[in-house]
C-alpha cells in the first residue's frame, strides 16, 4: 500500500497548486483507504493545501477522478491542426493520429491509470462519462464536419469514435502495459466511414 505523507505547507505566501500533484495524492489515498471512505478534506490534509483552495479546482471526488484531460485534448486539436490539409482524404486517420498524440501529452501516466481504473469500477464515476467526454467530442465532431462529413454521418461516427477510444482507455488502465498507444489505434481503427462519407443510411 502506498504511504501517503501529509505535505507542509508553507506561511505567509499564497499557496500554489499544481493539479496533478493533489491528484496523484488523492489516487493514493483511494488505493489505501477507498473511494468512498476518502473525503475531499482528507485530500486537502494531505496534499498541504486548504478546503477551500481545493475546492477551487475540484467541486467534487468525481472532478478530481474525470480531471487532468487538458493536456491530451489540447495536444490532439495540434495534431489536427497540424493535419488539416489533408483531413477531407481520411479525417479518421487523423482523429487516429491525433488521440494517441493526446495520450503521450498526458503528464503522468500512472495517474491517469488511477483514475481509469476508480472510473471502469464505479458506476457513479462511469455515469459521468458523457459529460466528461464532452470536449473530446465536440473536437471530433468539428473535425468531422469540416472534412465534409455529412452532419448526421459525423454524428454518428463521432459517437463510434470516442465510444472506442473510452473503451480503449479503460482496457488500457486495467492491465500493466506502459503504452496506451496500442489500445487507441486497435480500438478506433474499428470505425468506418462510407464510402465518399456517404449519407446517413449508409453503414459506418
Amino acid at each position: 500500500m502506498p504511504t501517503v505523507e501529509p505535505a507542509t505547507r508553507s506561511t505567509g505566501r499564497p499557496v500554489t497548486i499544481d493539479p496533478e500533484s493533489v491528484a496523484r495524492v488523492a489516487m493514493e489515498l483511494f488505493s489505501r483507504d477507498g473511494y468512498e471512505n476518502t473525503s475531499m478534506e482528507d485530500i486537502a490534509r494531505a496534499a498541504g493545501i486548504g478546503r477551500k483552495s481545493l475546492y477551487r479546482y475540484f467541486a467534487t471526488k468525481a472532478d478530481l477522478v474525470w480531471g487532468g484531460t487538458e493536456p491530451a485534448v489540447e495536444a490532439s486539436v495540434l495534431q489536427l491542426e497540424a493535419g488539416a490539409a489533408g483531413r477531407a482524404d481520411d479525417p479518421l486517420s487523423a482523429l487516429r493520429q491525433s488521440v494517441v498524440a493526446g495520450a503521450a501529452a498526458l503528464p503522468d501516466l500512472a495517474v491517469t491509470r488511477a483514475r481509469l481504473r476508480l472510473i471502469g469500477t464505479h458506476r457513479d464515476l462511469l455515469n459521468r462519462s458523457y459529460e466528461a467526454l464532452g470536449s473530446q467530442r465536440d473536437v471530433t465532431l468539428e473535425h468531422l464536419k469540416a472534412a465534409g462529413v455529412p452532419a448526421a454521418t459525423a454524428r454518428y461516427a463521432c459517437a463510434a469514435f470516442i465510444g472506442a477510444t473510452f473503451q480503449a482507455w479503460l482496457e488500457w488502465a486495467a492491465g500493466n502495459d506502459p503504452d496506451p498507444a496500442p489500445y487507441l489505434e486497435a480500438a478506433t481503427a474499428v470505425v468506418r466511414l462510407p464510402q465518399g462519407h456517404g449519407s446517413v443510411g449508409k453503414e459506418l
